[in-house]
């Protein structure tokens, strides 16, 4: 199964030209920093480095989605840094021993907290912080295409529920337009929508899953509740462009083009670093102006319910035995300023740091100055293996096949059989 970090090989050197006398002074090695990143995102990361005076080099490794080898890396190989997109893993790697703390000092000033909380508490530990946020995700986020929206004279997104999406979906069944792109061939995309219908249906199931538990289960209400609100929305018969069998072969860019550039849909839940390709896909389309883009939260289960404020994104982690280098690097990349080339030149970067003076575009200005509100952190980044490739995201695509394009109008035996995979999956790891 592929995805947006898709795995590159080792070994790409970033030299850096500026010079600081105190860094890396007197010693040719280099500060080794793992990254997850590939394509755009990569050569994002490239230029914030570029702008950082330092007086050697850094060598930035991109892991792709074998990030994790990163911790079991010995030698000379191994890295010094790692930009750990899995906020979550911090615990776990905390109580393997595979890291020492950061700075308090970056962590607050005189002005208070420089960071929001939930970020506080997934990187505190034993009252000390083991990592520094770097690049924060808004996972709550639904681009729109305005035109097809009043096309079709379908109403305002931002109001709609989940029962209105499905209501909707019907009133496109007969156009050459469907309402959802869904990049299901990214196992981390249906996981984000699993974890809004979750959270728009009890804050405090997914609370309670969330936290550090040896005995979680999953055979709760709130559960079969929010596998019964996916099983409504993907078991439509018109609910993809192209159908299941199509959204099983889309990867994360490929369901954007399919709303701003081929048009065969209305609508895709995406985080906020989809902006590039948006852009890109207007440009590759003829559409020049960016007002035909719409993005409202994702819905509620149904009138006056909570629209999920989901969090995730990238933090700096320093691996056991790095030294001050290492802590050098890490204080340039947290200061405020430090990631201006990205959101000011690329886009689709949220700074978590809450000093942080940043031109941003009209469509993400909203969401960076609402980041205070985001109020839970990255499930599936919390839950250790049972989040990943061969937990929640192989169920989730069971599931889609399962109960896709109308394959199965009573989808109980298929909810049941979810849950008892995510609990089969939780036994198997303790």
């Amino acid at each position: 199964m592929g995805t947006r970090r898709a795995l590159l090989q080792a070994g790409l050197v970033l030299p850096l030209a500026a010079c600081a006398p105190q860094l890396l002074w007197g010693d040719s090695r280099l500060v080794r920093i793992g990254v997850s990143w590939s394509g755009t995102e990569l050569s994002a990361f490239r230029s914030v480095l570029a702008r950082l005076p330092f007086a050697g080099s850094v060598e930035v490794i991109p892991l792709g989605d074998e990030i994790g080898t990163a911790f079991t890396a010995g030698g000379k190989s191994a890295p010094d840094i790692v930009m750990l997109p899995q906020a979550g893993q911090v615990r776990t790697l905390v109580e393997d021993d595979k890291l020492r703390p950061v700075a308090e000092g970056f962590w607050a000033d005189e002005n208070g907290a420089r960071y929001s909380q939930p970020w506080q508490q997934l990187l505190y530990q034993g009252g000390k912080p083991y990592g520094v946020p770097f690049k924060a995700a808004d996972k709550s986020l639904v681009w729109y295409d305005r035109q097809a929206i009043e096309r079709y004279r379908l109403g305002d997104p931002a109001n709609w529920t989940i029962p209105d999406w499905i209501d909707r979906m019907e009133v496109l069944a007969n156009t050459p337009i469907r309402l959802l792109a869904l990049a299901a061939g990214d196992g981390w995309v249906l996981t984000d929508v699993f974890e809004n219908v979750l959270r728009a249906e009890s804050s405090r199931t997914y609370d309670e899953l969330a936290g550090p538990r040896k005995d979680r289960t999953w055979d709760r209400p709130a559960v079969h509740a929010a596998f019964g609100h996916l099983a409504r929305l993907w078991g439509q018969r018109h609910t993809f462009a192209g159908g299941v069998a199509v959204a099983l072969t889309r990867q994360f860019p490929d369901a954007i083009r399919d709303v701003f550039e081929h048009r065969r849909a209305a609508m895709v839940i995406a985080p906020d670093f989809a902006e590039p390709i948006v852009r890109e896909s207007l440009r590759a389309a003829g559409r020049r102006s960016e007002d035909v883009v719409g993005i409202a939260q994702f819905p509620s289960v149904g009138l006056g319910g909570e629209r999920p404020r989901i969090v995730g994104g990238d933090v700096l982690v320093v691996t056991k035995y790095a030294d001050q280098r290492a802590d050098e690097v890490v204080a340039a990349l947290a200061a405020p300023e430090a990631p201006l080339p990205w959101i000011e030149g690329v886009g689709g970067f949220i700074a978590p740091n809450l000093r942080t003076s940043a031109r941003y575009s009209a469509l993400l200005d909203p969401i960076a100055r609402s980041q205070t509100s985001w109020s839970a952190f990255d499930l599936s980044d919390q839950l250790g293996a049972v989040g990943g490739r061969n937990g929640l995201w192989r169920i989730l695509t069971s599931f889609l096949t399962t109960i896709g394009d109308g394959a199965n109008e009573h989808p109980d035996a298929a909810i049941d059989a979810a849950i008892t995979a995510l609990d089969a999956a939780e036994r198997s790891r303790r």
